[in-house]
Parts: structure tokens; C-alpha cells; sequence
């Protein structure tokens, strides 16, 4: 995955930020930075990379996402320039995680025959996605970055779910927690909550705060743009689990809070830690 970010056509540094025994081998120039035991939770860990990070821009993204194009970065860029805020969320196409993923970078989707998006894919020898006969993709209301939208959820095809006992039938068919967003306004707004554990709740959160500052542009309702990226499918063992319950919490008792008591805690937080 490193190389696929690496390989962008503006220059980038790529920090991968892990609690756990990773090495990235030959990436050519990514940096590994190595978490306490403590700090196994997504947005933590993006807070552990955002802090070494160099660049005037943070691009926020899962280990187990690609990019879709050698431009997707300077796309990105450009529309987060146009809307003049934040760019998050980019439509996603969802592969088997067995599938070959070598030349993620250069890999295009291939648009389906009645024009619709598509989710669930496969990957031809000749590396071109393939949308998969059988999903179904609808619009839902939801609670969904602090506000209640319509967004697009997707159906799998039979057999095709990542994990049988998985009981969430419903995927999003973009990247949940993608942003790109100045390194300025990430700190302004105390990064992610450090109160979160475990999966879940940390990037809607973020997202909460980001947005009572800037315009955040969600690029799956933008119009006009396909900026795409590929995730690689695995199971769901945080569904349903304590930890994910007691996140949910949290995210409720804070979001009725308001952004700017959010914001407050989670600097407070950051001068804490800076203390001890």
C-alpha cells in the first residue's frame, strides 16, 4: 500500500503509524512510527503519525486503502482547493482481499453497463476493476458526521460479505474516515479525541470539529468528480463488541456537548499529555 502513495504524482511523505510488530520493508522512503501498546486505536495512532508529519496537508487514510491513479492526490488537492475546506470521503471499491494488489496504483474501474456506481469488484488479469453482478447500492438516512443524511450504503452480493457472522448487512460504498485537511487545522482542533479505544467513532468525531471550522466537502456527493480509491476486503471482529459500544457512547455524550466543548476537551487533552 505505501508504494501505491509513494508512487503519487505530487511529492508526498507516507507515515505509517502502528502498536503493533510491522516493518514496511523496501517502500523507498516511507516512515514507520512505532506507538506504545496503549495507543492500538485508529484515530490515536493517526494522531502518533500526524505529529512527525512535515506537511502543510494531511492526507487521513487506513492501512488497508490504495489509491485508484498515479493523480489521485493532486486531484484530491485540487478539489479541496475548489471548494475552498476539507475533502473527505471518496467513493470506494471493495475487493477480496486475496485478490492480487501489485498494481493498485494504476488500476481503473471499469464504468458499469447502466451507468450506475458500483461497490463490490474483481480484478481482471490485466488489472481492470470489475463491478460484481448482484449488489445493491440505495440511499439511507443516517446519523452521519454529526448531522442526520442521506448517503449512499451498499448491499453485498450474495457470498461476498467479508465475514459470514458479520450481522451489519450494509457497507458504505466510500471511504468513511478519508480526509485531507491542513496540518494547521488538525492541530487547531486538538486532532482525534484521545478517548476513544478500539474501532469505531473516532472519525466521525473528527469530522464533527473539522467541519464547525471549515466547509468539509463530502466526495461522494460532489458532483462531477470520480476521484476513487480500493479498499481490501477482511473481516469485522470490532462489530458489536464492548469496546464499539462504548464508543458509541462516548460519541453521543459528546456531540450533544456542541464542536467547541469538543474541541476544548480534546486540547486540554494534548497539553496534558505534552506535560506528563
Amino acid at each position: 500500500m505505501t508504494a501505491a502513495w509513494l508512487a503519487q504524482d505530487v511529492p508526498c511523505e507516507v507515515v505509517v503509524a502502528t502498536a503493533g510488530d510491522l516493518s514496511l520493508g523496501d517502500t523507498g522512503g516511507a516512515r514507520l512510527v512505532r506507538a506504545a501498546p496503549s495507543l492500538r486505536a485508529p484515530g490515536l495512532l493517526r494522531n502518533a503519525g500526524a505529529a512527525v508529519a512535515r506537511g502543510r496537508m494531511l492526507y487521513l487514510s487506513d492501512a488497508d486503502v490504495a489509491p485508484l491513479g498515479r493523480d489521485y492526490l493532486s486531484r484530491a488537492l485540487a478539489a479541496a482547493r475548489r471548494h475552498g475546506g476539507a475533502w473527505a470521503q471518496p467513493w470506494m471499491y471493495r475487493i477480496d482481499a486475496s485478490a492480487p494488489h501489485t498494481g493498485a496504483v494504476d488500476l481503473r474501474p471499469r464504468p458499469s453497463r447502466d451507468g450506475r456506481p458500483y461497490c463490490m469488484v474483481t480484478a481482471s488479469p490485466g488489472g481492470v476493476l470489475r463491478p460484481l453482478s448482484g449488489e445493491v447500492i440505495v440511499r439511507r438516512s443516517m446519523l452521519h458526521c454529526g448531522a442526520v443524511t442521506e448517503v449512499p450504503v451498499m448491499y453485498p452480493t450474495s457470498g461476498h460479505a467479508p465475514d459470514p457472522e458479520d450481522r451489519r448487512d450494509w457497507r458504505a460504498p466510500f471511504h468513511w474516515g478519508a480526509m485531507l485537511l491542513e496540518h494547521r487545522l488538525f492541530d487547531e482542533v486538538g486532532g482525534y479525541c484521545r478517548r476513544y479505544y478500539g474501532w469505531g467513532g473516532e472519525d466521525d468525531d473528527l469530522f464533527v470539529k473539522v467541519a464547525s471550522r471549515t466547509p468539509v466537502t463530502m466526495a461522494w456527493s460532489d458532483a462531477g468528480t470520480d476521484i476513487s480509491c480500493l479498499h481490501f476486503e477482511h473481516s469485522y471482529p470490532y462489530s458489536g463488541t464492548p469496546e464499539r459500544e462504548a464508543n458509541s457512547a462516548l460519541y453521543a455524550r459528546r456531540t450533544a456537548e456542541g464542536p467547541d466543548a469538543m474541541i476544548e476537551q480534546d486540547v486540554a487533552d494534548v497539553r496534558s499529555a505534552a506535560r506528563a
